[in-house]
C-alpha cells in the first residue's frame, strides 16, 4: 500500500494539470532490467505518440510514462488521466487497437519483457498549480 501511495503522489506531481480529468489510473509493470531502454524506445516511438493522438481528439486528458531509477521491483509505470473510468476504458481500447493494428507484433514484445502487471483507479482529488507570481 505504502508503494502505491508513492507512487500516486510523484505521479500527482508529474501530471500536467488537466482540470476536467477525474479518474487517475495508474498500471504498474515489472519489466526485465535489461530490456528497460527497449521498454522506454517503445514507449517514446509507439504508445505515448499514439495517446497523444488520442489527448488530441479529446479522449484521454493526459498519459505519461515512468522508468525505473530508484524504487523496488514496479520498474516500468503508464498513467492515464480521463473525465470517468467509462471514458478510461473506452480511449484505452481505443489506443490498444491502434497499438495493435500498427504494430502486430508489439503485445507480443511487451509480453516477452514484462511478466506482471497490476492497475489501480483513483477518482482525483485536489491539486495545486503553479506557484502565483510573486507581488510586485
Amino acid at each position: 500500500m505504502k508503494r502505491v501511495m508513492l507512487i500516486a503522489i510523484l505521479v500527482c506531481l508529474v501530471v500536467p494539470p488537466a482540470a476536467e480529468a477525474q479518474t487517475l489510473v495508474i498500471s504498474q509493470n515489472k519489466c526485465r532490467l535489461d530490456k528497460l531502454e527497449d521498454i522506454r524506445a517503445y514507449a517514446d516511438s509507439v504508445w505515448i505518440p499514439i495517446a497523444q493522438e488520442l489527448v488530441n481528439e479529446g479522449s484521454f486528458a493526459a498519459v505519461g510514462s515512468a522508468f525505473h531509477h530508484w524504487g523496488d521491483e514496479w520498474n516500468v509505470v503508464y498513467w492515464y488521466t480521463a473525465e470517468d473510468i467509462p471514458a478510461f476504458l473506452s480511449a484505452f481500447s481505443e489506443l490498444f487497437s491502434r497499438a495493435e493494428e500498427r504494430y502486430p507484433d508489439a503485445s507480443d514484445l511487451f509480453a516477452d519483457w514484462c511478466f506482471e502487471h497490476k492497475d489501480s483507479m483513483y477518482r482525483a482529488g485536489p491539486e495545486t498549480g503553479p506557484p502565483e507570481p510573486p507581488q510586485q
